[in-house]
């Protein structure tokens, strides 16, 4: 086992949850936490839980629809950060022993070794049935909501938005995908970048709309056009759009966030599993009495 998986496992394990979270483990977010926003991140996030909520206009059945379904996620969540506890204390001194031949350059103990696997494999056997729980919570609510407004969420089958995922190497879209070679296509010499561009076009066309797609050769041609045009960019010009490449070509290729029903699966998928959905559910009905006064 190489030095880079002990490494991630002590993050996958340990550092990665609290950091994700802006917590210490015994500080996360209970089921049913309705305290009011502390900082940004917490305002943020309600915000992003509010939008769909108006834009769907959810009733007060609906809403206690999601409130029981978003309890079952958080209290399974809730599970697998207490597991995740439990695995630290369990395992601590095989996880210290890895660390420590991690930091040295040593050969790491088969023993520690083998326990660190077990302990990695029970987690994450228990990551993706939660995964699979807020999938399941997500289709249950989306059943529950009229056809009106199911009209209004992202039709995309849940299957078809993870395979582009896989496909696109996790990246959230096509046009991040794209301006993530960028920067080394810029490096190229002009003979060099001839020589790959067509087969990068073709490449990032296949993995985009699929390689048995009747639209793969024409994907192709406009992702080639747009490779020529950004490494045409001056320097200042290039790193001043950096930041809003993956936007701009989204749009240029048809695939603007503007365009389609207004809320998306993964905001649904949100909805059933933050933890800041009871509070935001109070928010929604403390408002609503207070106009009905």
């Amino acid at each position: 086992m190489t030095r880079w998986w002990t490494l991630a496992l002590l993050v996958a394990l340990i550092v990665a949850p609290a950091a994700a979270q802006g917590l210490n483990p015994e500080e996360a977010p209970q089921a049913g936490d309705q305290a009011g926003p502390a900082d940004a991140a917490t305002m943020y996030e309600d915000v992003r839980l509010l939008i769909p909520i108006r834009t769907l206009g959810l009733s007060d059945e609906q809403l206690a629809r999601l409130a029981e379904l978003n309890s079952r996620v958080l209290a399974e969540a809730a599970e697998l950060e207490a597991l995740r506890a439990e695995l630290w204390e369990q395992y601590r001194d095989d996880f210290d022993a890895i660390l420590g031949a991690w930091l040295s350059g040593q050969r790491v103990d088969g023993r520690a070794q083998r326990s660190a696997d077990t302990a990695v494999q029970k987690l994450n056997d228990r990551g993706g049935g939660l995964a699979d729980s807020q999938t399941a919570a997500a289709e249950r609510f989306a059943d529950a909501l009229s056809q009106d407004q199911a009209a209004m969420v992202e039709p995309e089958a849940v299957a078809a938005r993870q395979a582009l995922s896989q496909r696109l190497g996790g990246f959230d879209s096509p046009g991040a995908f794209i301006a993530s070679g960028l920067d080394a296509l810029r490096d190229l010499m002009p003979e060099e970048y001839r020589a790959v561009a067509q087969g990068e076009a073709t490449r990032m066309a296949t993995a985009i709309v699929g390689p048995d797609s009747p639209d793969m050769a024409s994907m192709a041609g406009q992702i080639l056009s747009v490779l020529d045009e950004v490494r045409a960019w001056a320097p200042g010009r290039y790193q001043q759009q950096h930041e809003s490449l993956p936007a701009q070509i989204n749009a240029t290729l048809g695939f603007d966030d503007q365009g389609g029903p207004p809320v998306k699966w993964d905001e649904i998928v949100r909805l059933v599993s933050s933890a800041r959905t009871p509070a935001v559910i109070a928010l929604v009905r403390g408002a609503a009495e207070d106009e009905t006064q």
